[in-house]
This record gives structure tokens, C-alpha cells and sequence, in this order.
């Protein structure tokens, strides 16, 4: 495999002297836009991704891991796109909650999740609880992790930490779920201990890291590269579930100190989070929101409230199984839905200004698969989990992807001048 990344890191050097003009270009657009500046063109980050091996078998070893996101890198420079270049070592979005003793186990063709949680319906067990020790072998393996990839790479390319999962999700993975959100409202002060300690967990974890990289991306998961270090993204999937007094006092004091602790965050959140907006605007140093556009999702309506507050904007679009209710569009319409309703939404709701937007097929982009793969796709998992099916977006020439993305940024064009945008 050392051969593998070898070939490949010859690649991306000789793709990364072609691009390095345009990856400098595109780094400045993606992080003014961000900080919810006016730029221009609106970044468009198009990517392509392969599957090289089942996904259950990248968080066994860190070279699959590896070989997988440089072969992924490598594709999406061949093409135009504002993508700029880092390497992601996801391990699982169930890492802390596993440096504090929860069973973690890894499906085929899956990623890992939480076989078993420590705390099931007794509240007073967080206090048997204790922060993770520093050595602890799930830290360990991370930053054994950390320094591969890096070591590997000669550091040339920019490596995050792995997946910063936010307070309330370990919490929920630590806690059964159902019981944990109950006592939300019937044991608060046992939920607030258990904050507090996985927060204390999370600041020294993600510090430790952060010192041990010596060419840091940030902020990593779930947002495109920027330049600047002013913050760590975040994700706070389960707040949906709670409403908007809850997350206030339950959640927002947590994210503050680690907003204090890193100089700000970069938010995630999945779903429908509409009716928290304003409590998660109030998170101290907020500087970007990742979400995925659909009726069901983040609603095309909610981006003033964020873009207007001076919060940038990574937008994805929802799967279609998830976004849509009965949806009347088929797979092969991905392509039409994207234009008409995806770019249409953004641009409207946004003026143009304070967002970067994923192309098409969102953070999954196109795929390149062999024609034997191809035959077999249906039991194919991309990197974000999801099967992969037959598509317009499978395959398709370099010459076509530049193409398309010169047609994106027409559109976008065109768009702002059907709005009477001032963004030029």
C-alpha cells in the first residue's frame, strides 16, 4: 500500500501544480464567502469520488482510509471546480462516545455505531462517569491516525482532525437515546453534568490533536477548506429533537466554551432545525452553518435569517429519500432538480452573497466506478454512506464535468441578474 500512496502523492503534485493558481483563487472566494463577504464567482466546490473498497473497511485500516480520500482528491482536481484540497480522517462519528467505554461495532458496507450505551435508564450513573485519560486507547489510535496520514503525505497536504462531533450528539450516543431525551426535561441536572464533562472530554481531545498536526486543516468535517483559523465545525445532529428553550439552556452554554476554547464554529446540523435557528445564531463566534436544502430540510427560506446575521452558508442539497416527501422525481432527474430548484432556492434567498454551494450531486458529486462495479452498484456504498445507483452524474468525461461547471456558473449568472442582485 506504501507504493499505492506513493503513486498517488505523484498525482496530486503534478494536479496541484496545474491548480495551484486556481486552488489559491478559490481558497480566499470559499473563505470570504464564508464570512459571509460578497465574492465573486460564488465558489461552486464539484467533486468526484470512487469506491475502492467496502466502506466498512476504511475505519480497519488508515491506508485504505488514506488511499481512498487522495484517489477521491486527485479525480476532483482533474476537473474545474473550486475545490480546494484536504484530507478528512473520519473514523466514525462515535469516537468520543467510545473513549468513554460505550461498545462500538462497524456493520459490513456500514459505519460504526453504538452497539451498547453506558448509561440506560438511570440518570445517576453519569456520575460514575470519568473524562477520558489522554492515553486512552481510542486517543490513541486517533492520533496514530493523525500522524499516518501526515507522515505519508510529507505533509504537504492539510490534515483535520477526525470528526468533531458536538456535546449533544456524544451525550445522546453516551446515554440511550430514548431515556436521554427524556431526561432533557426530567433530569436536567444530570443531563448538564454529562455536558459539561463531555465538553471538558471534546475541548481536550480536539487541543491535543490540534497540536499534534503540523500542517492543520480547518475546521474540517462537514466544510470546505478555509484560510483561517478561527474556529472548529461541529455537529449537533440530535438538536432537532429538542426545542428551542432546551437547546438554549441545555446545549448553547457547551457550545460556547468550545467556541471560547478554538475561536469559533463552523455548525452542522441535519434535518429540519427551522424552529432553533435563532438559539443556534447565538452561539458565540458562529461563523458558517452547513445544511442540506430540500422541503423537509433546511428550508430554502431560512438562509436570510442566517446570511442576513453575517453567518456564511455551506449548502448541500438533501437526498432524495430524505428531503422529499413522495418525491416526484425520479434518480435520473438529479441533474434537472439541482438547477430548478437547488441553485434557484440559494441564489433567491441569498442574493449571491455568503454562501458556497456544492455542485452536482452534492458532497458525493459525480462518480467514477469501473463497468464491472458499475454492474454491481447496488451493493456499493460511497463515502457518505449511501448506495450508490445508476445515474446521470456516473462516469462521466472530464470534458463533460468542466462543461457542466461552466454552465453552473452561467446559471448562477443568469439567476442574479433575473433577481436584480448586486454581486458583480
Amino acid at each position: 500500500m506504501e507504493y499505492i500512496v506513493s503513486q498517488l502523492m505523484n498525482e496530486y503534485e503534478d494536479l496541484y501544480v496545474k491548480n495551484e493558481s486556481r486552488i489559491k483563487d478559490s481558497l480566499e472566494r470559499i473563505t470570504n464567502a464564508l464570512h459571509c463577504k460578497k465574492v465573486w464567482p460564488v465558489p461552486v466546490v464539484q467533486v468526484t469520488s470512487t469506491v475502492l473498497y467496502p466502506r466498512h473497511e476504511i475505519f480497519f485500516s488508515r491506508e485504505k482510509n488514506l488511499i481512498s480520500q487522495l484517489k477521491n482528491i486527485n479525480l476532483t482536481l482533474s476537473h474545474k471546480t473550486d475545490y480546494v484540497p484536504y484530507l478528512d480522517p473520519f473514523e466514525g462519528v462515535t469516537v468520543l462516545a467510545e473513549a468513554f467505554g460505550c461498545k462500538v461495532e462497524v456493520p459490513e458496507d456500514g459505519d460504526p455505531w453504538i452497539k451498547e450505551p453506558i448509561i440506560k435508564n438511570n440518570p445517576d450513573d453519569v456520575y460514575l462517569l470519568k473524562k477520558p485519560s489522554i492515553n486512552n486507547d481510542v486517543y490513541r489510535r486517533v492520533f496514530d491516525t493523525l500522524r499516518y496520514f501526515e507522515c505519508a503525505t510529507g505533509c504537504v497536504i492539510p490534515v483535520g482532525c477526525t470528526d468533531p462531533q458536538g456535546p449533544l450528539d456524544v451525550a445522546s450516543l453516551i446515554w440511550d437515546n430514548k431515556s436521554f431525551l427524556e431526561a432533557c426535561i426530567m433530569a436536567k441536572k444530570e443531563v448538564m453534568h454529562l455536558m459539561k464533562l463531555v465538553t471538558e472530554a471534546f475541548i481536550e481531545f480536539y487541543s491535543i490533536q490540534y497540536e499534534t498536526l503540523k500542517n492543520p486543516a480547518y475546521p474540517v468535517h462537514s466544510f470546505p477548506l478555509v484560510g483561517s483559523n478561527d474556529g472548529i465545525s461541529i455537529s449537533d445532529d440530535e438538536a432537532v429533537l429538542l426545542s428551542p428553550s432546551l437547546y438554549e439552556e441545555l446545549v448553547l452554554p457547551y457550545l460556547n466554551r468550545i467556541s471560547s476554547a478554538f475561536g469559533g464554529i463552523y455548525y452542522h446540523c441535519c434535518g429540519d432545525f427551522g424552529h432553533i435557528l435563532d438559539k443556534i445564531l447565538k452561539i458565540k463566534n458562529l461563523r458558517a452553518i452547513n445544511a442540506h436544502i430540500s422541503p423537509l430540510e433546511f428550508k430554502p427560506e431560512y438562509i436570510p435569517k442566517v446570511t442576513e446575521a453575517g453567518i456564511g452558508l455551506y449548502l448541500g442539497m438533501s437526498d432524495r429519500e430524505i428531503g422529499w416527501e413522495n418525491p416526484e422525481w425520479a434518480e435520473s432527474e438529479i441533474m434537472d432538480v439541482y438547477d430548478n430548484y437547488y441553485l434557484k432556492s440559494v441564489i433567491k434567498y441569498s442574493k449571491g452573497i455568503g454562501v458556497v454551494l456544492t455542485g452536482y450531486g452534492s458532497y458525493q458529486g459525480y462518480i467514477n466506478i469501473s463497468k464491472k462495479e458499475l454492474e454491481e452498484s447496488d451493493s456499493l456504498v460511497d463515502g457518505s454512506g449511501h448506495a450508490i445507483h445508476k445515474s446521470p452524474l456516473i462516469n462521466l468525461s472530464i470534458e463533460e464535468k468542466n462543461k457542466n461547471f461552466d454552465e453552473i456558473q452561467n446559471k448562477v449568472k443568469s439567476l442574479i441578474h433575473l433577481y436584480g442582485l448586486d454581486i458583480f
